[in-house]
């Protein structure tokens, strides 16, 4: 399938996916913040060392995720700015437009597939809109 322009109605669509999920992060954050704020919600004071390391493990876990949910929104950010360029919608690295289906299945893509698998495998760890 041939990548074009994105209509009007297309680039509504991807604004309202990009609504949808970064408030979805702006909430994920908040809590998972919260929750790292106060780690011993549950009330019972005194751990064992089973217990310490099980509440160390979950706050590591919830650590990474707060760092890739901050990450995912700043690449929204990105798109944003990018809508408001009018750069939104074409690959950071040759210029051509990225397919719909790719920007509806991933609103923040920078790249076309063929530069995001080159991105990916340079950075061997995770994409720039991967979440």
């Amino acid at each position: 399938m041939q990548a074009h322009e994105l209509t009007e109605a297309q680039g509504a669509e991807l604004r309202t996916l990009l609504d949808r999920r970064e408030q979805e992060l702006q909430d994920t954050i908040e809590r998972l913040r919260n929750g790292l704020a106060t780690p011993d919600a549950s009330g019972a004071g005194v751990l064992d060392s089973v217990e310490e390391g099980d509440a160390r493990m979950m706050a590591s876990v919830d650590l990474e995720q707060l760092r890739r949910h901050e990450a995912e929104l700043l690449e929204i950010r990105h798109a944003r700015d990018r809508m408001h360029q009018g750069e939104y919608g074409r690959c950071e690295e040759c210029d051509r437009p990225i397919p719909f289906e790719r920007l509806k299945a991933q609103p923040q893509a920078r790249f076309c597939l063929e530069h995001e698998a080159a991105w990916e495998k340079a950075h061997s760890v995770r994409s720039p809109a991967a979440s």
